[in-house]
């Protein structure tokens, strides 16, 4: 059995020809197709002109509201119709993939946020105790249950704001037990709810207490305990260094990656947030799957993402939320890098799970154009956790992953803003209530 979308106003496809992401002026173009309709089952049938099935609905509609399945015929193939919706005046489009979260954590850093409205810097709220450390203490001293109920809280919410697929990191244990538990509540994630998730081991995310005079022994530490154990239990796809002044240098951070990808993993990185660092040149050099935040980002090391296959993942919502400059997107997608957008959700620099801030904060602080970053949030952001063959873009194969605006256009994405313009969520065929 399938369903039948007709009479929708907008179907953004993204993209029709297989790309797997798009960069430079392809981002200008979304596939834009008006009174379309679109057949579906757990993956996408058929897209095609309203008046291919018209005679159907006109027909069927009675039987189809009381549940009577009917077969269209003269299409490519006959397909049996079990529900149908009128999306007169809606706009359907593929939905967001989140590239770079840290969903999983214990405590809140609220009152940190009050002490820098008030003016406090981030290195006072360090002495004071506070920073990605104060997260630590409280996901150390969480409970498995505790942490899978907060992250199920932000994923579900972020679904209701269109997401359909994850990228999640640990790296609020910095040691082996605390970074496993997280990998595990990951794993029971991906187990219990019907959306993508791709695990990021991100033991490399700060020094811990316990090795804050000793950097070379907890790297140490990283290589010979920590990654082998994630995998031998086959935890994450992908591991993560934040690669910065003041953190991982370019050494440690290598030896941290040639490690990893002896025992299978990929590599993403935190690169060039903080300083221009040489993140994004490493991250080109060893064939990472993508480099994000580069704030700081060199003119050479966004010559070497644009000549590689990196994506250069941005997150706005970092810069907007503790008020420092935003990365040089229009040098980024200029140069023909592949260009992806994310939340960065996390409690201390970016607390936001809706991608559609992400959105709001790239047309207008990134100055990305509406279209650009509509790609940069669903095809090219699928690609920076390698799921671009299955999702980004409305195309005869792909998983049934998209969404319904209560909108005729898309335009009000960015136009009314603070608002979710989200009306249905579709995962895999399912709408997600």
């Amino acid at each position: 059995m399938a369903t039948l979308f007709y009479n929708i106003s907008s179907l953004v496809r993204i993209a029709k020809n297989r790309e797997k992401y798009k960069i430079s002026e392809e981002m200008q173009d979304i596939c834009e197709e008006h009174n379309s309709a679109m057949i579906f089952d757990e993956k996408i049938l058929w897209v095609g002109n309203q008046q291919l099935v018209e005679q159907y609905i006109d027909n069927k509609q009675n039987a189809v509201r009381t549940h009577v399945p009917f077969t269209i015929t003269n299409l490519n193939q006959p397909y049996k119709i079990d529900k149908i919706y009128d999306l007169s005046g809606k706009t359907v489009m593929p939905g967001f993939a989140d590239p770079h979260t840290h969903l999983i954590f214990g405590g809140s850093r609220a009152n940190e946020f009050i002490r820098r409205l008030q003016g406090a810097t981030y290195i006072d709220i360090a002495k004071e105790g506070g920073g990605i450390l104060s997260t630590v203490r409280a996901t150390r001293n969480a409970s498995s249950e505790e942490l899978y109920e907060n992250s199920e809280h932000l994923i579900l919410s972020a679904i209701k704001h269109g997401t359909v697929a994850f990228e999640i990191k640990s790296g609020y244990g910095l040691d082996l037990n605390t970074e496993l538990k997280m990998l595990r509540v990951i794993k029971k994630l991906k187990e219990c709810l019907p959306i993508h998730i791709s695990p990021t081991f991100l033991g490399a995310h700060d020094f811990p207490e316990e090795y804050k005079n000793n950097h070379d022994k907890y790297v140490n530490i990283i290589c010979e305990e920590m990654l082998p154990k994630v995998a031998e239990e086959h935890l994450a796809d992908y591991c993560d260094a934040f690669v910065d002044k003041g953190y991982y240098t370019i050494d440690q951070a290598e030896k941290i990656f040639r490690k990893a990808m002896d025992l299978g993993l990929k590599i993403k990185m935190h690169a060039d947030e903080l300083a221009q660092f040489g993140g994004a040149e490493l991250a080109s050099r060893i064939n990472a799957v993508s480099a994000d935040h580069l704030l700081m980002v060199s003119d050479e090391g966004i010559k070497s993402l644009a000549k590689s296959k990196t994506v250069a993942t941005l997150l706005p919502g970092t810069s907007f939320f503790i008020r420092v400059p935003y990365a040089p997107a229009r040098k980024i997608v200029d140069a023909g890098a592949i260009t992806a957008l994310a939340t960065d959700c996390n409690p201390g620099s970016s607390f936001t799970e809706n991608m559609q801030m992400i959105l709001w904060l790239a047309a207008i602080n990134l100055k990305m154009t509406a279209e650009e970053s509509l790609v940069a949030c669903t095809l090219n952001s699928a690609y920076a956790i390698e799921q671009s063959h299955k999702l980004g873009s409305i195309e005869i194969g792909k998983e049934s992953s998209f969404i319904v605006l209560d909108s005729s256009t898309y335009k009000d994405l960015f136009y009314h803003y603070g608002v979710n313009h989200i009306e249905q969520v579709f995962i895999k065929g399912v709408e997600i209530k």
